[in-house]
């Protein structure tokens, strides 16, 4: 699956919109949360100069396979040297609903100057996995608290994808 993102896409009427459990938003911070098992090509959409963002994004993994959550953001605010100060708090829960892992305080824009209004920015910390050949099959959900501390606007988004085992190839000498 593919998107082209934008700003804007946190918005309904000008107005802050979280229908969706991927994107949310508190007063003008804005964040999305997408799952790729290719990462490079979004990075390298990333830089292309476009209206929007293309993200690959992706519901299901093999085991063995890297998947990585990505989130991108819109309008944090400033402190008083022009700077953003903004983490993500990360949490990969199992399909029964344990805790797979947990990241807290990633940078999302630390001390780095104020995006202009409208402008999309991707998260510096990333998190990444691979469900290794032990791990259970079923969906993973990946929970972020994206954190303006700069405000104290917060908000939670979540995504998930699908963890199926590998495709083995067998070899057989004839």
């Amino acid at each position: 699956m593919s998107y082209s993102v934008n700003s804007e896409e946190w918005h309904t009427n000008n107005k802050p919109d979280n229908s969706n459990s991927f994107q949310g938003s508190s007063g003008e911070f804005g964040a999305m949360i997408f799952m790729t098992t290719d990462s490079q090509k979004m990075l390298d959409n990333w830089e292309a100069p476009t209206p929007g963002y293309h993200i690959l994004e992706s519901e299901n993994v093999e085991k063995g396979q890297p998947i990585e959550a990505l989130v991108l953001f819109s309008g944090c605010s400033a402190n008083a040297d022009g700077n953003c100060i903004a983490e993500v708090d990360y949490q990969i829960l199992k399909p029964d609903g344990s805790i797979y892992a947990e990241y807290k305080n990633t940078e999302l824009w630390k001390n780095k100057p104020a995006l202009p209004k409208g402008q999309l920015g991707l998260a510096i910390d990333r998190v990444g996995l691979i469900v290794e050949d032990n791990d259970p099959i079923g969906v993973y959900k990946v929970t972020c608290v994206v954190k303006d501390l700069v405000s104290n606007n917060k908000f939670f988004i979540y995504s998930s994808f699908k963890v199926n085992e590998a495709n083995k190839q067998i070899n057989k000498d004839t």
